[in-house]
């Protein structure tokens, strides 16, 4: 797998993020029992020296991240470093007016894979996004990801989501895989190996609107960059019980990462929650 420090990478790049990496582990030691407890209760490690290369590479993938957002991406930046499989059903649906919900999770550059759509699909794209409590970095975000893309709402403001619909198709950006902030509106799936609390938002919107729901599936490639292919979830049409599509999200996030398992953000305490006894 390619999760490791890679020799087609430039030098630089390697030193770099050798450099971060050490740094978050060994000097910050940022949340380094989250990273390793999130780790060894998702997979079966023979011996410790395993879960600690794991560790390792997590960390280096988060230093890899860190660089790459550190900086503006330009638009021959991203069209270099990403390439998205066609996908027939996305321009099908846009064409004839559907507004199309796009998940992905803290799998690769998430802010790249935005930001690449937004170039592939000029004036269509809409990403939600949840507001930094740091009014410094929210801004700077902010600013920085409406470089590429057109729309973006907070989480919260979904009435602001819901006139964009009314005017025109779009590409509609979520991102599903965090702690939920509430107890409400959850579906809980199995998930890495355990019951685990989803927010709802996606399939509650794609039910009200009958609209197709893709995940994007990201692969690290050996020049820093990535490889994206999106897989159906729903096509806006089919009958489903409640919490499928969330099962459906689920389960392609599993796969995503359980290929290529350090290039997750192993540091969110992504399992605070548990399942209340008797809870659907």
């Amino acid at each position: 797998m390619p999760d490791r420090i890679n020799a087609r990478m430039p030098l630089l790049f390697r030193l770099l993020d050798a450099t971060i990496a050490l740094f978050l582990q060994h000097v910050l030691k940022y949340r380094r029992a989250i990273i390793s407890t999130n780790l060894q209760q998702s997979f079966v490690y023979a011996t410790k020296g395993e879960l600690a290369a794991d560790v390792k590479a997590n960390y280096l993938f988060m230093a890899k991240l860190l660089r790459q957002i550190a900086v503006k991406p330009s638009k021959q930046l991203l069209m270099k470093r990403l390439h998205m499989a066609p996908e027939p059903l996305l321009d099908h649906w846009l064409k004839e007016g559907r507004s199309v919900i796009v998940t992905f999770g803290h799998v690769g550059n998430w802010e790249w894979t935005g930001s690449f759509l937004g170039i592939k699909y000029p004036d269509q794209v809409c990403a939600l996004y949840k507001r930094i409590k740091s009014p410094r970095i929210n801004k700077l975000m902010y600013q920085r990801r409406l470089s590429h893309v057109n729309y973006l709402v907070e989480s919260k403001q979904m009435s602001e989501l819901i006139r964009l619909l009314q005017d025109k198709s779009l590409l509609i950006l979520m991102i599903a895989d965090q702690n939920p902030g509430s107890s409400k509106g959850l579906t809980w799936v199995p998930f890495l190996g355990r019951e685990t609390a989803f927010v709802s938002g996606p399939e509650n919107l794609a039910l009200r609107y009958q609209l197709p729901v893709v995940y994007v599936h990201s692969a690290p490639r050996l020049d820093g960059g990535y490889e994206l292919t999106c897989k159906l979830l729903y096509d806006g049409k089919e009958k489903v019980e409640p919490g499928v599509i969330m099962k459906r999200y689920a389960d392609k996030l599993e796969e995503n990462i359980k290929t290529f398992r350090t290039q997750w953000l192993w540091s969110h305490r992504r399992w605070k929650r548990t399942k209340p006894k008797g809870g659907d």
